[in-house]
C-alpha cells in the first residue's frame, strides 16, 4: 500500500505546478459551486420568509450598503458568503498540500491567516463579477432568476480562481529563497 502511495505522490508532483492547481483549484471551485447553488435553493426554497425578515431588518436599522441592494442581491451575497467560509477549509488543505506542498506544522496558523487575506479579495472579485453577471443574466431574461443566479456564479469563478492563484503563489505559500537556490542562479 505504502508503495502505491508513494508511486501516486511521485506521479503527482511531477505535474507542474498550474496544472496541479487547475485540478485542485477545480475541486475546490467545484465543492464552493455546489455549496452555493445547494444555499441558494436552499434558502430559497424553506428560509424566503425568515431571509426576508432578516433583510427588511437590516433595513430598518438604516445600514447604508442595503440601501442600494435588492433582495436578490442579498440573498446571492449572503449565500456566496457562506459557500466562501464553509469551502475554506477544504480549499486550504488541498491547496495546501496537493499544490504548493507547505510544510511545518508552526506556519499553518499563519499560512491559513493569509489565505483568508487571499480569499477576502478573492470574494470581492466574486462578488463584484457576480453580481455584474448576474445583472447582464437578468437583462437577458432566459432563465428564472435563480437559475440566472448560477450561471452567473459559474462564470463569476473564473475571475476569481485566477486571482487566488496568484494570491496563493506570492502571498500565502510562497516560498523562503534558499541561499543554495541564489548561489545557483548568479553562477
Amino acid at each position: 500500500m505504502e508503495t502505491i502511495y508513494k508511486k501516486a505522490h511521485d506521479i503527482w508532483f511531477k505535474i507542474p505546478e498550474k496544472i496541479r492547481f487547475l485540478f485542485i483549484g477545480g475541486f475546490n471551485s467545484l465543492v464552493s459551486f455546489v455549496m452555493f447553488v445547494f444555499l441558494i435553493h436552499f434558502f430559497a426554497q424553506f428560509f424566503v420568509d425568515d431571509t426576508t425578515r432578516l433583510y427588511n431588518y437590516i433595513r430598518i436599522h438604516h445600514i447604508p450598503i442595503l440601501e442600494h441592494i435588492s433582495f436578490i442581491q442579498f440573498i446571492r451575497q449572503f449565500c456566496l458568503a457562506l459557500a466562501w467560509l464553509l469551502s475554506s477549509f477544504v480549499s486550504f488543505t488541498t491547496q495546501r498540500l496537493l499544490v504548493f506542498r507547505a510544510k511545518g506544522q508552526a506556519s499553518i496558523v499563519k499560512q491559513y491567516i493569509k489565505c483568508l487575506y487571499t480569499w477576502f479579495i478573492g470574494y470581492l472579485i466574486n462578488a463584484i463579477t457576480l453580481e455584474i453577471f448576474a445583472y447582464l443574466f437578468e437583462k437577458i431574461d432566459l432563465f428564472p432568476p435563480v437559475i440566472e443566479t448560477d450561471i452567473a456564479q459559474a462564470f463569476a469563478l473564473v475571475f476569481s480562481a485566477i486571482s487566488t492563484y496568484v494570491l496563493f503563489k506570492y502571498f500565502a505559500f510562497k516560498k523562503k529563497k534558499n541561499v543554495c537556490d541564489e548561489n545557483q542562479h548568479s553562477v
